[in-house]
């Protein structure tokens, strides 16, 4: 299970106060009655974006956090994501969302690697979804992961064309458990080139 760190860290720190660890429980429990992959992560996308409603509007956060729709200053590096996420993507591209398939594949070749990922040429490295303008093409429909790691200060902290640096980010701890429940129930995780290569591979 490729649990990303974030989200580990915090199942991690809280697992012991009843009221975190119910909150994992009953996210597996409603995943576990929906019929497919689509809806199982539409529901998790839906469930951060609603948690995370009240933290992003708050004006301080607004004022610091460049994260927003455009801002493409961490999407080369690795995203992890739940089979669930890699059969959504696979569909967007089924119904005309563009992709580098060659991108894709030389992305994947690293698989879960971090190592091997990046020692790809940093421009190679970004995000399969991102548009000619720098900006993600299934915004909408980005990874749950994509959703909470927003920073605090300058964008420029999170490029990584010379080193992965250290980042001060909003503390997302509902959704990180969220995301959390959402590894715990899904089949496969991975790196999101590596899945969703796999998944259009057994198409």
């Amino acid at each position: 299970m490729n649990v990303p760190a974030i989200a580990k860290r915090t199942f991690d720190e809280l697992r012991d106060r009843p009221e975190f660890l119910s909150l994992v429980q009953d996210v597996v429990k409603e995943l576990q009655q929906l019929p497919n992959s689509i809806l199982r992560a539409q529901f998790i996308h839906n469930l951060v974006e609603e948690l995370n409603s009240e933290i992003f509007s708050n004006p301080l956060v607004q004022q610091l956090s460049p994260c927003k729709m455009g801002c493409s200053a961490c999407c080369h590096t690795q995203v992890s994501i739940t089979e669930d996420e890699s059969r959504l993507m696979a569909q967007l591209i089924q119904d005309g969302v563009e992709v580098d398939r060659n991108l894709l594949q030389l992305q994947a070749k690293a698989q879960n690697d971090s190592d091997a990922f990046y020692k790809i040429p940093y421009e190679e490295r970004r995000c399969v979804f991102l548009n000619e303008e720098g900006a993600c093409s299934i915004y909408e429909h980005r990874p749950s992961v994509c959703r909470t790691n927003a920073v605090l200060g300058d964008a420029s902290q999170c490029e990584t064309k010379t080193e992965i640096k250290p980042t001060r980010l909003v503390k997302t701890t509902q959704s990180d458990l969220v995301i959390y429940a959402s590894f715990l129930n899904t089949k496969d995780s991975g790196t999101l080139p590596y899945m969703l290569s796999k998944v259009i591979s057994a198409e």
